[in-house]
């Protein structure tokens, strides 16, 4: 029996509604931080999660909530 070959359609990935780098865990975001703070100075660092796409975040930013 012979397969018949599909149109090769151009699906789009899902993407997140915020365009920052996505973490998937607290820990793998602060692994992240670590990384940073290890090889360049930088501001001070946190982690947050997003209340758009509900993954973890970073940034420099002063939070009240942190």
């Amino acid at each position: 029996m012979a397969y018949k070959s599909l149109k090769s359609k151009s699906i789009n990935p899902v993407e997140p509604p915020c365009r920052k780098t996505i973490y998937n865990s607290k820990e793998e975001a602060e692994d992240m931080i670590n990384y940073i703070n290890e090889n360049r100075t930088a501001k001070t660092i946190n982690a947050y999660k997003c209340n758009s796409c509900g993954f973890w975040h970073l940034t420099s930013k002063k939070s009240k909530y942190l």
